[in-house]
């Protein structure tokens, strides 16, 4: 899969090229076909780097001052995680003040379900809760236990307890999305530390292709 680069000096910068209507523009002179499926790397100076995949709607190979070369993106439905984080960080808050922001990384997470001990991946998280990738579908209200491993040698494995608040049976994003039970403040603010060094580093950069997948 062909993976374009934009890059924007100012986080304002954004709504120039995206817009929910009519997906995303990438400028650059020898664009990927229409139909091409590619990978967009959004890399924000000095803020984070975002891999958002889609594909090509239209190409434009010449242009002038009104109109550069480049091509048009249908951004995925299962992206829109990333899409409201970002939108989220280009306006300098929160989105909606009722919904803490997510965020968006995939981590490793072992959890139990009816048949045992299962192992897939977060779509995203915050200090509440995670949305998690599953095949097997959780019951909503049933109570599990992760286990979310970290993205490298700076953090040690969380164990948590959650109970399922929704579950998402469509399309290719198929999973549940928990809320944490805490035990006592103590593992709160365990979390809250190790979300807050997390999104430290998605903001600046440093995470790899892996975890923005």
């Amino acid at each position: 899969m062909q993976r374009l680069k934009l890059h924007l000096v100012d986080r304002a910068d954004f709504h120039k090229y995206y817009e929910a209507a009519s997906g995303m523009f990438v400028p650059g002179g020898d664009p990927p076909n229409v139909g091409e499926r590619v990978t967009v790397e959004v890399v924000f100076q000095g803020g984070p780097r975002v891999l958002l995949h889609g594909v090509v709607l239209w190409r434009r190979t010449t242009g002038d001052a009104r109109a550069r070369p480049g091509c048009g993106i249908g951004i995925d439905g299962a992206e829109q995680a990333k899409i409201r984080y970002l939108i989220g960080y280009v306006r300098g808050g929160l989105i909606d003040v009722r919904e803490r922001r997510r965020l968006p990384v995939r981590l490793r997470v072992a959890y139990t379900g009816q048949k045992g001990r299962r192992v897939n991946f977060t779509r995203d998280l915050n200090e509440e809760g995670a949305f998690v990738r599953c095949a097997e579908m959780l019951d909503l209200g049933a109570s599990t236990m992760l286990i979310i491993s970290p993205p490298g040698g700076d953090y040690r494995p969380v164990e948590v307890a959650a109970t399922v608040t929704r579950q998402h049976s469509q399309g290719n994003d198929r999973g549940v999305g928990v809320r944490f039970d805490f035990r006592d403040d103590h593992e709160r603010a365990r979390w809250g530390a190790f979300v807050q060094k997390l999104e430290s580093d998605y903001l600046e950069g440093r995470l790899s292709d892996e975890v923005l997948l």
